[in-house]
């Protein structure tokens, strides 16, 4: 059978399709069904939020007598789908299908809605790929109920989400090929993952632990060999997209002129949630007032990747100052004692590195085109 997508170019509808159905979700599964009678010494599974993740998996190897669980918990049974209800969980994309329970009972936050499938008429995996969709997922955030912080997708909105349902049969081939495109996507972000812990195993038999200087290695006080300057105030007539990266505590936004760094440098999070990150960019930027940039080093001394990458090895949030505003100041990054390889052993390093980056960047527009096609996919066969 051909996608939907592709039966859409051709101008067929949903009605000219035998065997698709139209209808509600609760006339194809039951929300949140009641919890059965279990005997109170029965092992079950114990499934909380943090044991669900936004890409389908699900933990189940924690076991609870029912006894413990069963009031207060959330009852779903093997082969239903766990939907997260809340804000942000619900957003971010948790959910996935309750596989492998022990005595094929679970429970689990109060936060999850659970979707129970008719067997006879929708697959697990065909209700899992729906609520795991963008498109469904905005629409639900579109009609939560539910103060700031603490917003719902209501069940009833959940059982009354129309939807056009292909025979079993199709269920289960649009599943299986996202399946497939699922896992194509999992490795390449496992391999990504990978070469990550690849340049960091390097470094570390390089360099050893930066903080600790376990290898004797030479030390400068950061005050010695680079100067930290505060980003300036970007007004907001100047925050139009020119192309021109403009970088800040909280992310990026965008300027017109007046570029403040013309090179590559280190930018550091001054105000915000990015307050002590550091962040490596090419120039040329702007660096607003959150932000905090390298504006001079010694290049005798160090190579300036080379610096980017030893201050990631130090963990600067620890100096955030306290209180309801994140924020960092000049003081910690200039008077830490960072480790001075010679500038070849530097060298060395940064080659490496770069060389990883090639093969992260190869299969990054990998997992970009998988991404990109299983969007595709999600759209046509749920759109």
């Amino acid at each position: 059978m051909a996608t939907w997508g592709k039966l859409k170019q051709d101008g067929v509808t949903w009605h000219d399709l035998e065997g698709v159905t139209w209808g509600a979700l609760e006339d194809f599964c039951t929300i949140n069904p009641k919890t059965k009678q279990i005997p109170d010494d029965m092992e079950v599974s114990f499934v909380p939020m943090q044991s669900v993740s936004d890409t389908g998996d699900v933990q189940t190897d924690e076991i609870r007598k029912a006894s413990e669980v069963k009031k207060g918990f959330t009852f779903f049974e093997e082969g239903d789908v766990l939907f997260a209800k809340i804000t942000p969980c619900m957003e971010n994309g948790k959910g996935g299908i309750a596989r492998g329970l022990k005595n094929g009972v679970g429970f689990g936050s109060t936060e999850f809605h659970v979707l129970h499938p008719d067997p006879e008429k929708v697959s697990s995996e065909w209700l899992y790929y729906l609520t795991s969709w963008d498109e469904f997922r905005k629409q639900c955030a579109r009609n939560m109920t539910g103060s700031a912080g603490q917003k719902r997708v209501p069940k009833s909105y959940l059982e009354h989400y129309k939807v056009h349902l292909p025979p079993l049969e199709e269920q289960r081939r649009i599943a299986a090929l996202l399946d497939r495109v699922s896992d194509l996507i999992a490795k390449r972000r496992a391999q990504l993952d990978k070469l990550d812990l690849l340049v960091k195993a390097r470094f570390v038999e390089m360099f050893g632990d930066p903080v600790k200087n376990d290898k004797g290695l030479p030390t400068m006080m950061g005050q010695n060999f680079f100067k930290l300057s505060n980003g300036k105030f970007v007004p907001e007539n100047k925050r139009l997209d020119s192309g021109i990266p403009a970088y800040g505590g909280n992310g990026v936004s965008w300027c017109t002129d007046e570029i403040l760094c013309k090179e590559n440098t280190i930018v550091v999070g001054r105000v915000g949630f990015q307050s002590g990150n550091v962040h490596f960019v090419k120039g040329p930027l702007w660096i607003t007032d959150n932000a905090m940039y390298i504006s001079n080093y010694n290049t005798r001394k160090y190579d300036l990747f080379f610096l980017y990458v030893l201050m990631e090895h130090i963990d600067f949030t620890r100096f955030q100052d306290a209180g309801d505003l994140k924020k960092i100041t000049q003081k910690p990054f200039m008077s830490m004692e960072y480790i001075m390889p010679t500038l070849s052993r530097q060298r060395e390093y940064v080659a490496f590195a770069k060389q990883i980056d090639k093969s992260k960047l190869t299969l990054q527009q990998s997992l970009d085109k998988l991404e990109t096609l299983k969007k595709a996919l999600m759209q046509q066969y749920f759109g």
